[in-house]
């Protein structure tokens, strides 16, 4: 059976804050609000339109309830999914990366909070979408990460297995997600939320794709 590398999307294999920021503007421009800046709003790209909007309103002193965050979701997604790759595109260096993964024989997937509709066409948009075995979302399983179902279910449908799986991911989510399994796992330091917890916990962490080589996938097996 195939190693299989499993990455998560948002902060991770693709750089979507400034699709997310926009569409976070597009809301707030409807309540007569600024635009936020990019750098405040790419600590929360990764936690989904909900946390981004309560985010927003909070830095803005603006209140806003769970109603208030309900209705302005569809205008979100709405506006995210006609502009989702805009201006997205892969971190530096992931593209080799994940040539020379396949290179090597490895299987590549996807596990990630976004929706599977939403990471399907993000990836399809960025011509990525044949490159991987699997693309499983928020809503592909009946749980997501950390519970350990979603990246397990991704490993199976990737035809693969959690003894030969690494997860590369920029959160405590994807590093909690592989603990469960006993899977070893890459932080990128250049994520979104790559906070004390995920540095901890992770199994090693790079600071540039070029740091994932063959090598190094494969010592994280020997180390489990």
């Amino acid at each position: 059976m195939s190693p299989l590398a499993v990455f998560d999307l948002d902060g991770t294999l693709v750089d979507t804050a400034p699709d997310l920021s926009a569409s976070l503007d597009h809301c707030l421009a409807q309540d007569g609000l600024p635009p936020m800046p990019l750098d405040l709003v790419r600590p929360h790209a990764g936690h989904g339109a909900r946390a981004m909007l309560r985010a927003a309103y909070h830095h803005l002193s603006r209140p806003i309830d769970a109603e208030g965050v309900e209705a302005h979701l569809p205008v979100f997604l709405s506006f995210y999914e006609a502009h989702i790759a805009d201006v997205s595109r892969p971190f530096p260096g992931v593209l080799a990366a994940m040539d020379r993964l396949e290179g090597a024989g490895w299987r590549l997937a996807v596990c990630t909070n976004k929706t599977e509709r939403l990471a399907r066409k993000l990836l399809k948009e960025l011509e990525l979408a044949p490159r991987f075995a699997a693309i499983c979302g928020a809503d592909t399983f009946p749980a997501m990460k950390p519970d350990p179902r979603h990246l397990g279910g991704t490993i199976e449908r990737a035809g693969g297995s959690a003894e030969k799986t690494i997860m590369i991911g920029d959160t405590l989510t994807d590093v909690a997600a592989a603990r469960a399994l006993s899977i070893p796992s890459i932080l990128v330091d250049f994520g979104y939320a790559p906070d004390e917890a995920a540095r901890a916990g992770a199994s090693c962490v790079i600071g540039h794709y070029d740091e994932l080589t063959i090598d190094l996938a494969m010592e994280l097996f020997k180390d489990r």
